[in-house]
């Protein structure tokens, strides 16, 4: 068997124990934010709905998940564990972060809109690592290739932690490492990060940690490991494979589940250092369609890092895809879904692909050599992956979110609320949960040097009425009707804003259930628009 990291814990308790109660993600930018592949990102203005329904929310995640390893075999993945919370498996007290004056500002005819939020009993941590091995066409995150800089990048991290140890007054619920391409990080820097974590924050009420991998990672990487005798991923003994459907040109093979067989190092290492959660970038099943993309996996590792990942124990896994890709058609959209249904994830978000100015995708597209998916073809797409996944027993809570019940993404969801969030690394965004989000410079020469230029800036009322109504009606739960007009700018009156809120429900695009307003299925369809039409300038 390959060796593992010493867990972070003397002996694991009961995992039925209760926990206290709490989305992928990651980032909080300036207003109005976008969001991509479970991140929030900054634009100027909305995008138009296809970008909307799918790919990028710059990164947002699922529900907690230190569940008892189970077969692959079974079907004990439809039934989740209750959460629990993961601090105390750490071994270790958890000093309480000193309080820090409220940034609110009050006017001397009303508070600051921000002051008529309920602060937030918990808080999430997002980790930035930017090493990627080669860069994908669509991609316009912070990233960079230089992986040989992961040690001091680590040191950079922990500096950037006792710089920021203050920031957060609550206790962390969830922690996300999102990139990049956080499996480009060995196990053993992950063990080194979260150790650090746990020194300088309240982790005690911990319940979710997630990282962001890629499927080749657990396959054909190396990292370093903390044991003098690491053993080769080649030497991982797999049953014969079984053929898969080569249509769409996939040149796939799945290994058979055994319980026999070991999992890769890295697999391996993860259940070692308490990763709860993990998010696979998946984006298709399609070998031409991932060839596109300039992914560095095709089909046949997508299986075999599933594999891999359920024998190593984690059973807390979220698969990403992406589609309106060029050259991408209904029929290929309906097999990547099919085929993902079969490797039973807990957790599936699916991002409308969009063209980011600054892009190889956007260089190609403005040269005429791709051809972008026509809305129409998006919004079929949107529906039948809608259809899909609702009858697989997958409850859709946000516009590009599904999950099994009780494995929403915990730290994603909390980027929806005012929830506050400290963001670690170049390029990574923090919220207060009060009126003030700031950002690191996407420079990590400058960081690995010690030095954060750090941006900031406050948020008015308008802005933070804005984001209420562009984040609530993102997801299934929508938006207290109440807290809308408790929270409506000074200068615009309820009884307009309900005069559109009306029209919305007639034309079947807005729905009102115990005073709770959300998006139709009609909507989902034009969430774009709705939001926009709710949102003021």
């Amino acid at each position: 068997m390959p060796s593992r990291l010493p867990p972070l814990f003397p002996s694991r308790p009961s995992l039925a124990a209760p926990s206290p109660v709490f989305r992928r993600g990651r980032l909080w930018p300036p207003c109005p934010p976008v969001f991509r592949r479970g991140r929030v990102w900054p634009h100027s203005s909305l995008v138009p709905v296809a970008p909307f329904l799918a790919r990028p929310s710059p990164r947002v995640s699922s529900r907690p998940s230190l569940a008892a390893p189970v077969s692959v075999r079974s079907h004990a993945w439809l039934r989740p564990s209750p959460p629990f919370p993961v601090a105390p498996l750490l071994g270790r007290p958890f000093p309480r972060v000193s309080s820090r004056p409220s940034m609110a500002v009050l006017s001397p005819s009303r508070p600051c809109m921000a002051a008529l939020f309920p602060r937030s009993p918990v808080s999430g941590i997002y980790i930035h690592i930017p090493f990627c091995a080669s860069r994908c066409i669509y991609c316009d995150f912070y990233s960079t290739t230089l992986r040989n800089k992961a040690p001091q990048y680590v040191e950079a991290l922990i500096r950037e932690m006792d710089e920021r140890r203050s920031f957060l007054h609550t206790p962390v619920r969830t922690i996300y490492f999102g990139g990049g391409t956080p499996s480009q990080l060995g196990p053993a820097h992950i063990a080194t990060l979260l150790r650090a974590l746990s020194s300088r924050f309240d982790l005690s009420l911990c319940e979710e940690i997630t990282l962001e991998a890629n499927p080749e990672d657990f396959i054909d990487g190396t990292w370093p490991l903390p044991s003098p005798s690491q053993p080769s991923m080649a030497a991982s003994l797999f049953a014969p494979p079984v053929p898969v459907a080569a249509k769409f040109g996939c040149q796939a093979s799945l290994s058979q589940p055994s319980m026999a067989a070991p999992s890769s190092p890295y697999a391996g290492g993860l259940e070692g250092v308490l990763i709860t959660r993990l998010s696979l970038g998946v984006q298709s099943l399609v070998d031409s369609e991932l060839r596109l993309l300039h992914r560095r996996h095709n089909a046949a590792h997508v299986r075999e890092a599933v594999h891999l990942i359920r024998n190593a124990g984690i059973t807390n896994l979220s698969l990403d895809l992406m589609y309106g890709l060029p050259t991408q058609t209904l029929a290929s959209w309906e097999y990547s879904i099919d085929e993902v249904l079969k490797l039973r994830p807990q957790h599936i978000s699916a991002y409308n692909l969009s063209v980011e100015p600054g892009t190889r995708l956007h260089t190609l597209v403005q040269k005429g050599e791709l051809t972008p998916c026509d809305d129409e073809t998006c919004l079929q797409m949107a529906a039948l992956l809608r259809t899909k996944l609702n009858a697989a027993g997958f409850e859709q809570y946000e516009i590009s979110n599904f999950s099994l019940p009780g494995f929403h993404s915990r730290h994603n969801s909390s980027y929806w609320e005012p929830t506050p969030y400290l963001g670690l690394g170049p390029g990574a965004h923090s919220y207060d949960g009060h009126n003030r989000r700031s950002w690191n410079a996407p420079d990590i020469s400058s960081y690995l040097k010690g030095i954060r230029h750090e941006e900031f800036e406050i948020l008015t009322d308008l802005d933070l009425y804005n984001e209420r109504v562009m984040l609530g009606l993102r997801t299934a739960r929508g938006i207290d009707l109440h807290d809308l007009e408790s929270i409506l700018p000074e200068s615009s009156s309820f009884s307009s804003l309900r005069a559109i809120i009306d029209s919305l429900i007639h034309r079947n695009l807005l729905q009102l259930h115990q005073n709770r307003l959300s998006l139709t299925p009609s909507g989902l369809s034009l969430a774009d628009e709705v939001i926009r039409e709710l949102m003021f300038d």
